[in-house]
C-alpha cells in the first residue's frame, strides 16, 4: 500500500472519525436484535422513495453477472439484482448480522430464488479472485470499521474493469457518524490508484477497478 501523501509530500488525512484510521484494525461487532430491527424498519419505509431498480442498475449489470452485496441487509439490492442477472448470474449477499442473512434467505425462497448464496461475514469473502462483475456497497461503509481491508477485499473479488457501485444516504452517515464519507471516499480511492469515478448520480458513484502501474 502507498504512503498516505499527497503529491507534494504532505500527510494525506483522509479518515478523519476515530474510527477509520489507516492501518488500525478495529473488532467490528453485528448491531444488537433492536437496532437492526429499527434500522430495517426506518430503510422499508425510506425504500417507498427510492428508485431501487436504478439503485441496482446504474452500473449496468447485465445478465451472467457475478454480483456481490457487501452489507446486504434485508436484501433490498441482492434480490432485484439476482432477478436480473439470472440463472446464469449470481448474486452473493453478504452481512454481519445474522438477521439480515436469515432475511434475505427467506426472500430467496419466497420469490423461488436459486442464484442467490448468502456470507456471513464482516470482510472476508471467500470468494475467488477477480470473480465478480460488480460490487454493491450501498448504505453500509460509514459504519464498517476496517475500511481499508474491506477496500483491499473488493479490490480483490473484482474482475479487471469490474464495478464497485457506491452510495451511503443520510441514515448511514448518521449512524456511521462521518457526513464527510463520499468525499474521503474518492479522495482514498484515487490516491491508491485502484479506481477510477466513470458515473455519478444524485451521490451515488461507479466506479471501476483499474490495475496499479
Amino acid at each position: 500500500m502507498a504512503d498516505n501523501k499527497s503529491l507534494s509530500g504532505a500527510p494525506i488525512s483522509l479518515w478523519q472519525a476515530p474510527f477509520f484510521i489507516i492501518g488500525e484494525k478495529k473488532t467490528h461487532k453485528p448491531m444488537s436484535g433492536l437496532a437492526f430491527k429499527i434500522m430495517t424498519i426506518i430503510m422499508s419505509i425510506r425504500k417507498i422513495f427510492r428508485n431501487i431498480k436504478e439503485e441496482t442498475e446504474l452500473a449496468r449489470i447485465n445478465t451472467g453477472d457475478y454480483i456481490l452485496d457487501f452489507g446486504c441487509g434485508p436484501g433490498f439490492n441482492a434480490i432485484p439484482a439476482a432477478q436480473k442477472v439470472g440463472d446464469e448470474g449470481k448474486v452473493f449477499a453478504l452481512d454481519i448480522n445474522p438477521r439480515a442473512i436469515e432475511i434475505v434467505m427467506k426472500k430467496k425462497r419466497k420469490h423461488n430464488l436459486t442464484n442467490i448464496h448468502t456470507i456471513l461475514s464482516d470482510c472476508d469473502t471467500r470468494l475467488k479472485s477477480q470473480s465478480i462483475d460488480v460490487v454493491y456497497l450501498h448504505n453500509t461503509f460509514p459504519m464498517i470499521k476496517n475500511k481499508e481491508n474491506v477496500l483491499d477485499e473488493l479490490y480483490r473479488v473484482l474482475k479487471v474493469n469490474g464495478k464497485l457501485s457506491y452510495m451511503s444516504r443520510t441514515l448511514s452517515r448518521i449512524a456511521g457518524r462521518n457526513p464527510k464519507i463520499d468525499d474521503d471516499l474518492r479522495k482514498y480511492l484515487e490516491h491508491e490508484n485502484k479506481f477510477k469515478v466513470i458515473k455519478e448520480q444524485n451521490k451515488h458513484f461507479v466506479f471501476e477497478k483499474i490495475i496499479k502501474t
